[in-house]
């Protein structure tokens, strides 16, 4: 799927890793631009019957803006209604870091338990780490 426009594109990559499972990868700028196309899709990928999760992995994902995250809770939202998940696996740089500063990401599984990596320190691991020099 490619949601296009003059000033950006969003881009998804879906597979079916397990029987009820449906991964997607997303990459490009999620953003006002895309939002609403963005919202759309996650449903529709919510749609099939035998979809229980829905796993994104925001790695690829360069922008991730207000309009964006809304668009990622209306969704979670419609997926908690029908009993189905809506979880972020993995993100890195900007996206990672308006899951976390926002707190949004908790709602969606992220950042990931203890014991698997993280992809963007905490604030208060970026004040423990080493100063190089």
């Amino acid at each position: 799927m490619d949601t296009s426009n003059g000033r950006g594109a969003l881009r998804y990559d879906c597979h079916d890793v397990l029987p009820s499972t449906r991964h997607v990868t997303l990459s490009g700028e999620a953003d006002l631009a895309t939002a609403d196309q963005f919202e759309y899709d996650l449903r529709r990928l919510l749609d099939a019957s035998w979809v229980t999760r829905l796993a994104l992995d925001l790695t690829a994902l360069r922008h991730l803006d207000c309009a964006a995250l809304a668009a990622l809770l209306a969704a979670r939202d419609t997926a908690v209604a029908r009993g189905q998940q809506l979880v972020i696996t993995a993100a890195v740089g900007a996206p990672a870091r308006v899951l976390l500063l926002s707190a949004v990401g908790e709602l969606f599984g992220y950042p990931p338990p203890p014991g698997r990596v993280r992809q963007v320190p905490t604030a208060i691991e970026h004040a423990n780490l080493p100063i190089a020099g």
